[in-house]
């Protein structure tokens, strides 16, 4: 196992969020009998606007919730990608009416809960304040204000949130098969980054808004303490100003699955594991002749923890965690899907179980146990989801929206009970293609692609993408002939300033400021010499964390986890790395290892990738810039009670001080979590004293 002290902004992170817990394996009861199922019933009407209204009567509770779906045709965002998912957030940020604040004070003072989409809203309340939430949602629905601090507020945080995803695995993996599949001129394949949200106005906000929020193409189900007629009355009163309009169709051609089999590789290079992803397009409408045969298929395939992918590589060959598939159905296009996350050495042996159980299942009849299994998980579920109320609503308005027929929800379970294994065989040959589907890796591509490229049908030519979703030419990212690790690191400390001025820097203190979750945290790092740190995180002027290390001793105290304890040989030398301003400097000392390992896009900026190796086996990869040399981002893998979680951490605003350049802003992400430090001020040559690295 990997021994890791983690750095300070880890542990703050640590400390304030709670690791989820690991979900338990436990083996499924017997298949018992298929239960009798009744729908409940539901009363519908059109309002003159249009919109069309399922209420579900339940009375064993005072609540009642309202949910409403726009049904348009999806959008292609161009260079604004984000600006729909933009949209459907401002609704909730003022009316004309009331502030922002006041629309919040008043949905909090009557304890309901509601929010918005691009497509729709979705509100709840108890009985006695239904009025008074109909006022609220009608108030936000017809008189929405946008503002541009609003806006500027929602476009920070999805700029935030793509940040985090760009070092996510299973999300870069998700945008990159989407792409693939269906191509960035589709709006199941456009990207959304940093420079289409920048462009989004309020203007495009507006025009969403003017355009797709009609009532016309509503449905609107309500489902709780209430009857029909009520809910009639107060509609029709509430809503009689939301006027109807016309909204086209917008029409895509399809994509159409690769002619061959492809390889894609999205390069990590300090990835240990890969994120897999097999897929390919599956025509499969809602509602449609093969959609409960299909779903019977994909329950044995890969739907849970007694599926074959799961069984074959997690028990029995140990490659992952867990393996799963889906199918999905869609109006335009759905996609069948089989993924997991496999260590690097084992990244094709797992594409061959992959490969091995999909064909398996296209060539070969599934047994009368796995089929009874199957229906009996189905039916369960199916009857499961009949317990809420609102489900009935939504089978309603799926009947509608998709052209059902009117008893298909009725007849469901004999629909299920119909299926044979002859079907089941049938909709695998016909939804899934392990002879025209794409293989998705993302991971390190000097250790899989050579792996990999035997899945490759179309001349063992593996497709590489970077993580903002573009083509990349792996030769033209390649590495100069002659170029080293040793180079790239000297031209790294050259471009800060220099050993010789490095050298003359005695001392150095280092204070930031950074915000999480709400709370205000400050970093006070100092370092004399090469051997004597001293790391405290504060909050509140209370110490969460400090780290001392002078000479060939150290220690680590976190008050708030209790530990207090002198670090081990190794711990040591892995917290002088973390510690130490200028790391690069002493790595032949601490016996560091680094390997120039390729070419990556850093947030638009070709970067050098060196992969920094220390004498225990702990793995980073430092990105270099190739015009200035400044180190732009580091990569850490840490082995933590929860598993391997990496660290991301990018440096920018560099500013010379005597001589010297520190990142002023540095960003630290580990899993949801982002901490982003700012210096506020950098002392050196203070002469501090020895007693600031008192053990």
């Amino acid at each position: 196992m990997i021994k890791k002290i983690y750095s300070a902004a880890f542990l703050a992170l640590a400390l304030l969020c709670a690791m989820p817990a690991q979900a338990q394996q436990s083996t499924p009861p017997p298949a018992g009998p298929a239960p009798k199922i009744e729908l409940g019933k539901y009363e519908h009407f059109t309002l003159k606007n249009g919109l069309k209204v399922y209420v579900v009567e339940n009375h064993k509770q005072p609540v009642v919730s309202m949910s409403l779906v726009l049904d348009r045709d999806p959008i292609l965002e161009g260079d604004k990608a984000g600006y729909v998912q933009a949209a459907g957030q401002m609704m909730r940020t003022g009316t004309t009416n009331r502030t922002k604040d006041q629309f919040d004070e008043q949905v909090d003072f009557i304890g309901a809960d509601l929010g918005f989409s691009s497509t729709g809203f979705n509100a709840s309340s108890l009985k006695k304040h239904l009025p008074t939430l109909v006022d609220l949602t009608t108030d936000a629905l017809l008189n929405p204000k946008f503002t541009q601090e609003e806006l500027d507020k929602i476009k920070k945080q999805m700029k935030a949130s793509l940040a985090q995803s760009k070092d996510n695995p299973d999300a870069i993996a998700s945008r990159t098969r989407n792409m693939v599949l269906y191509g960035k001129d589709h709006p199941y394949g456009e990207v959304m980054t940093e420079e289409t949200v920048d462009k989004i106005t309020l203007q495009d906000i507006q025009d969403y808004y003017n355009t797709y929020y009609k009532p016309n193409i509503g449905y609107l189900a309500v489902v709780g303490d209430v009857t029909p007629k009520e809910m009639k009355k107060l509609l029709k009163k509430s809503f009689a100003k939301w006027e109807k309009g016309e909204v086209k169709d917008i029409n895509f051609e399809l994509p159409k699955a690769p002619e061959k089999t492809q390889v894609v590789i999205v390069d990590r290079p300090s990835a240990v594991q890969s994120s897999l992803v097999l897929t390919n397009p599956a025509d499969l409408k809602p509602g449609a002749e093969d959609a409960v045969a299909a779903s019977l298929m994909n329950n044995i395939l890969g739907g849970g923890m007694d599926s074959r992918l799961f069984q074959n590589l997690r028990e029995t060959h140990g490659y992952t965690y867990g393996a799963y598939s889906s199918i999905n159905n869609d109006e335009i296009l759905g996609r069948f899907n089989a993924s997991a996350n496999v260590r690097n050495a084992v990244t094709d042996s797992a594409v061959v179980e992959f490969m091995n159980e999909l064909t398996k299942i296209r060539s070969e009849r599934v047994s009368d146990e796995e089929l009874r299994d199957a229906k009996a998980y189905i039916m369960g579920s199916f009857g499961r989801g009949l317990e809420n109320p609102a489900t009935v609503a939504v089978y309603a308005i799926n009947t509608a929206r998709y052209g059902l027929p009117e008893d298909y929800y009725a007849n469901y379970l004999k629909k299920v009970e119909a299926v044979t294994a002859d079907d089941v065989q049938r909709v695998a040959q016909k939804y899934i293609n392990p002879d025209k589907m794409y293989v998705l890796a993302v991971g390190n591509a000097s250790e899989i692609a050579d792996k990999l490229k035997k899945f490759d049908k179309d001349d063992n030519q593996i497709t590489y993408y970077n993580a903002e979703g573009n083509k990349v030419d792996r030769k033209a990212m390649g590495v100069p002939a002659g170029l080293t690790a040793d180079k790239v690191i000297a031209d790294y400390i050259k471009a800060i300033g220099g050993k010789a001025n490095i050298e003359k820097l005695k001392d150095v203190s280092i204070t930031s400021n950074a915000t999480i979750q709400g709370m205000t945290l400050v970093f006070k790092q100092q370092q004399k010499g090469n051997d004597k740190f001293a790391m405290q995180v504060l909050m509140n002027n209370n110490p969460m964390q400090r780290v001392i290390i002078n000479g060939d001793k150290g220690k680590m105290e976190a008050p708030m986890q209790g530990v207090n304890k002198e670090l081990t040989a190794d711990e040591l030398k892995t917290q002088k790395l973390e510690a130490n301003l200028f790391p690069a400097l002493q790595y032949d000392k601490l016996g560091i290892k680094t390997k120039l390992t390729g070419v990556e896009d850093v947030n638009g900026t070709e970067a050098y990738a060196v992969e920094v190796t220390q004498p225990n086996g702990q793995k980073a990869t430092h990105y270099f810039a190739k015009d200035t040399g400044l180190r732009l981002k580091e990569v850490n893998n840490l082995e933590t009670p929860q598993g391997i979680i990496t660290q991301t951490k990018t440096y920018g605003n560099y500013k010379e001080v005597n001589g010297v350049k520190f990142p002023y802003v540095t960003e630290t992400v580990v899993g949801p979590q982002t901490i982003k430090a700012e210096v506020q001020t950098v002392e050196v040559n203070k002469n501090l004293s020895d007693d600031t690295f008192k053990l």
